[in-house]
């Protein structure tokens, strides 16, 4: 029987593991493994660094980076981009332009869970003078491999998965509901135990996002596969979790203590402005930005990269290059891909007054960069929000009447005209440094850090000068998950004052519009839905008639305004027939060839004839 050698082969940064070497009477001086490594608690960080850098790894490709996929299947955005774009509405319409669309992000998940596993397994290798150092390092792979474990089975479900030191042969896929989320629950559990430093904005996990990612995990357990409902209303029984140690029970008054430890212990707070948690209020920018000239004026800025607020992010760092397997994902490419869609010159608008030609992502719609137009904001969420809400126009560009000359570009489609401000490149429109004095607009991280400056706007800084971190959980989040948990709404109107917004009484229906308001765009509200809506809910369950209001919603195509339609059948139809689960590549189940072992999802095989789409949707 064949094994899936994408988990058994995934590559680690700095160690490898070698199977047969227990049958090997002889100590192996040429290469690290398992037996000879770790031999340090340097050689431990560096393999956690490992771990690590797979987060880094998933943004190489931004259509297969879990926050942006769900994203673009939500009903908070469109695929978007141009005719050529197919990945992306393939993503945003449930259905696929090849058969492994979703293989780099598959084969991510499976490095994340060796290199995570390897560190844990072997952890005691090291004779520690510290046992808290021992702990906290333990504590973090713990952590990320619950992560990435998790990310996999919301994007597949029923995935391979292994809670051991390598990778066993056949390795077949587990039951989420029975065994993957109660292994994820227990290593979360185990990792808050464990970790006891407090830093926060290194980008490494703590006790705090442990806690915070239990929290997201049980939630989506008892309302996804459970479908327990109202969380705060229903009587959950005790979990069965499974630790390093075995099995322990996991209340849901223990999850709420945890929520409370992060909320009171954790050492954060909300960020005083919303608008500061967002790029485009820097000090470069914001002096010319009459959105955010009053922060400027008041001197307050953006909170910044490891701001009080956050608690898990990726960070990113200027070493970005086309070349090299995770290059491009030192940067933060969802910036790109959600910036102003700008095609040449020839696409652009001219002012029949001036005859200028006007392209999008330069001075005329100041702050907002160019990029490629994918993930647009979906008219109906700007419909749904109150414009009393300054996290409206804090969230969302509204291009047409906030921007000078923004032009729907030759090729665009299913743009409404309302971008991602959580996201969207910022530039700067005057610099004074050195050689690069003038009118820009310059990227802002460039005049920032302007040793590190790359080139103009249509240079390399365009596609890969883009640093803001992309906040996992924050304490906003957190704030939400109690009062979802608790039906107490003082948490939620915490987050409500700092909107400017009066207190509420909680009811499930106020803390789910909450939820979409504050998290917009920050890759919750797909998995959101479905725990609304648990599993096989069928074409009326909440997340499906949520996702079929984008039928008929208001879009420009090529310049033409026209309206919303799904590529092969409905959004209803599609989410009912998977779940909101992915396809998982063919080529792994055809690497495995035993569908005892691996088997393709419901919705993505002959069950359904309408996940494959050809070409891009045209209205």
């Amino acid at each position: 029987m064949k094994k899936i050698l994408t988990i058994a082969a995934a590559t680690l940064l700095a160690f490898s593991i070698s199977s047969c070497e227990d049958q090997l009477d002889s100590i192996n001086y040429t290469k690290q493994d398992t037996g000879n490594f770790p031999a340090s608690s340097d050689d431990v960080v560096s393999e956690l660094n490992g771990v690590y850098s797979v987060l880094n790894g998933f943004v190489t490709s931004p259509l297969e980076t879990p926050y942006f996929v769900w994203n673009l299947m939500s009903d908070d955005c469109n695929g978007g981009g141009g005719t050529g774009d197919t990945e992306s509405h393939a993503v945003g319409h449930m259905t696929t332009n090849k058969e492994n669309l979703y293989e780099n992000a598959w084969k991510h998940v499976y490095e994340g869970l060796n290199r995570a596993s390897t560190i844990i397994y072997s952890i005691d290798n090291v004779e520690w003078a510290n046992q808290a150092d021992r702990d906290q390092l333990l504590g973090e792979a713990l952590f990320m491999r619950a992560l990435y474990v998790m990310w996999g089975s919301q994007m597949f479900g029923n995935i391979p998965a292994y809670w051991q030191a390598g990778c066993p042969t056949p390795c077949p896929q587990q039951d989420a509901e029975t065994v993957i989320y109660p292994h994820i629950m227990g290593d979360l559990v185990q990792a808050a135990s464990l970790m006891t430093k407090k830093t926060q904005g290194d980008g490494h996990a703590t006790k705090f996002a442990a806690e915070a990612l239990l929290a997201r995990a049980y939630m989506f357990y008892q309302g996804f596969y459970k479908k327990a409902g109202e969380l705060a209303n229903a009587n959950l029984a005790p979990v069965t979790v499974m630790t390093l140690d075995g099995e322990q029970e996991l209340t849901k008054d223990q999850v709420v203590k945890a929520l409370e430890d992060v909320i009171n212990n954790g050492g954060y707070s909300l960020v005083g402005d919303f608008r500061q948690l967002w790029q485009y209020s820097n000090q470069f920018t914001a002096k010319d930005y009459p959105f955010v000239k009053d922060l400027y004026d008041a001197g307050k800025y953006f909170a910044g990269n490891g701001n009080e607020e956050q608690i898990f992010q990726i960070q990113f760092m200027n070493c970005q290059s086309w070349n090299g397997t995770t290059g491009m994902g030192y940067c933060n490419q969802l910036s790109l891909y959600s910036g102003l869609r700008c095609d040449d010159d020839a696409a652009g608008a001219t002012d029949p007054v001036t005859g200028k030609t006007y392209v999008n992502g330069l001075a005329n719609t100041f702050p907002f960069g160019q990029g490629w137009g994918q993930g647009p904001v979906q008219s109906i969420l700007w419909d749904d929000w109150a414009d009393n809400d300054i996290r409206k126009k804090a969230s969302i560009c509204d291009a047409l009447n906030e921007l000078n000359h923004f032009v729907f570009t030759t090729s665009c489609t299913e743009d409404a005209g309302y971008y991602n401000k959580k996201l969207m490149p910022v530039t700067v429109m005057e610099a004074d440094w050195g050689a690069y004095t003038g009118s820009g607009p310059y990227t802002w991280w460039d005049v920032a850090d302007p040793e590190n400056y790359q080139g103009p706007m249509n240079g390399n800084c365009m596609q890969g000068s883009h640093f803001c971190d992309l906040t996992l959980i924050r304490l906003a989040d957190v704030m939400l998950m109690h009062s979802e948990l608790t039906g107490d709404a003082t948490q939620m109107n915490k987050v409500r004052a700092r909107a400017g917004l009066p207190a509420t009484t909680y009811s499930w229906q106020n803390i789910k519009n909450e939820r979409r308001f504050e998290l917009a765009f920050e890759g919750v509200r797909f998995n959101d839905l479905r725990r609304w809506s648990g599993i096989d809910g069928g074409e009326s369950c909440e997340a499906a008639r949520a996702l079929e209001r984008q039928n008929g919603s208001k879009v420009n195509y090529q310049g033409r305004w026209t309206t919303m339609k799904h590529a092969t059948s409905s959004w209803a139809k599609r989410y009912a027939e998977t779940n909101g689960f992915l396809q998982i590549p063919t080529s792994q189940i055809q690497l495995v060839g035993d569908e005892e072992v691996l088997k393709q999802n419901p919705g993505w095989g002959s069950d359904a004839s309408d996940w494959n789409m050809s070409g891009t949707p045209v209205y």
